[in-house]
């Protein structure tokens, strides 16, 4: 049934319908043939998306789950998805739009189907996408909240930690160069201080050594000359 529902909305590309049609060759060498597949059996659905805007694509596996959602809450007797069948089945006519919706239509009502039964059938089902819809989009927000908005947030919370830091290394950085002026001058001072320190230690000894000599010369003077 999936399968039939897929027929009636997805067209698929001729080259692969004609592919999928065609009996394969017999390796055998006798001339027994193939079954063809089924009419009612379109072929698989391309593997890659259909571009359908910049923005997206029909995807194979989201139109799959729509459909099974449609296939659930298929109405009983004859609907829309019937007279879309009928529809499918003069697609390949020589005949314009119009004919072939009055030709379908024309079958439905041999079967007491109503303009408005079909309006309110091709309702219900799109009150069935409706549904789908809103499903998909409070799952699309818990896992754009999951994976889109909390990431946000953590990269507003590391970049707000990476400002802190940042702040905190160069209130550093300006205590390290605070500091490292303040050894400069520390060490100026050292080797002045150290410089006075030794020029009075010098001026000391020669100051001492010039008056202990002056006392030792004395000495021996006054032994000589006052013996």
């Amino acid at each position: 049934m999936l399968k039939n529902l897929k027929s009636l909305f997805i067209v698929e590309d001729e080259a692969e319908n004609k592919q999928a049609s065609e009996p394969k060759e017999n390796n055998t060498g006798t001339n027994e043939k193939k079954a063809a597949p089924a009419a009612s059996t379109p072929p698989p659905l391309p593997n890659n998306p259909v571009p359908v805007s910049s923005e997206g694509a029909l995807d194979n596996k989201i139109v799959e789950k729509l459909l099974q959602a449609i296939e659930k809450n298929n109405l009983d007797g004859f609907d829309y998805l019937e007279y879309k069948k009928s529809l499918k089945a003069l697609e390949k006519m020589p005949m314009d739009e119009a004919t072939k919706y009055r030709s379908a239509f024309a079958t439905a009502s041999t079967m007491g189907v109503t303009l408005d039964k079909l309006l309110q059938t091709t309702n219900f089902y799109i009150g069935v996408l409706d549904k789908e819809n809103e499903q998909f989009l409070g799952a699309f927000k818990n896992q754009f909240d999951s994976k889109v908005s909390g990431r946000e947030r953590e990269i507003a919370q590391f970049e707000s930690i990476i400002k802190e830091k940042s702040e905190q290394i160069k209130k550093l950085t300006e205590e390290i160069t605070k500091h490292q002026q303040q050894i400069s001058d520390l060490k100026a001072k050292v080797e002045e201080s150290n410089n006075k320190i030794n020029k009075t230690q010098n001026d000391f000894k020669v100051s001492y050594s010039h008056l202990k000599k002056q006392f030792e010369e004395d000495i021996v003077k006054m032994q000589k000359y006052l013996k």
